[in-house]
Parts: C-alpha cells; sequence; structure tokens
C-alpha cells in the first residue's frame, strides 16, 4: 500500500514538471477515485500543498510541493521530540 501512495504521489509531481508549471503560482484541486481515494490542494502563492488519502477508512495527510512530500504525523512527531 505505501508503495501504491508513493507511486501515485511522485507521478503527480512528475506531471507539475512535464507540464513546465510554476509550483508557487499555481493552483491544485484534484481528486483520484478508485482503490486509493487521494486529493490534492493548493491556493495560487502558497509554498506547500495538501494531499488526503484515504487507505481502508484511514485518513491520512501530506504536505508536498514541485520537490517532494512528507507525511504531516512524522513531522509532527519531531516537535514531539523536543
Amino acid at each position: 500500500m505505501e508503495e501504491q501512495i508513493k507511486a501515485i504521489i511522485l507521478n503527480f509531481i512528475r506531471t507539475i514538471h512535464l507540464n513546465n508549471q510554476n509550483f508557487i503560482d499555481t493552483s491544485y484541486k484534484s481528486e483520484f477515485f478508485g482503490e486509493l481515494p487521494m486529493t490534492f490542494l493548493k491556493h495560487e502563492g502558497q509554498v506547500k500543498g495538501l494531499i488526503t488519502v484515504k487507505v481502508n477508512g484511514e485518513v491520512r495527510k501530506f504536505v508536498f510541493n514541485d520537490q517532494g512530500y512528507e507525511e504531516i504525523e512524522l513531522l509532527l512527531q519531531l516537535i514531539e521530540e523536543k
């Protein structure tokens, strides 16, 4: 499942590069349906976007830009480690 999530996200990011889009100047509101429902949301001017993935009824969230992505839960664990 993790590999499938990774592949979909990286394909979305690859599409940004293939379309020569300026990430910060572009807004995204994309939905993918199927085995892994997923949404990509970013407003114009933002440097990060939000990905929401539904896995077996569980909602997981990621932040992304044109260089990659991170799971929000893992980023929050860094705060708790302080």
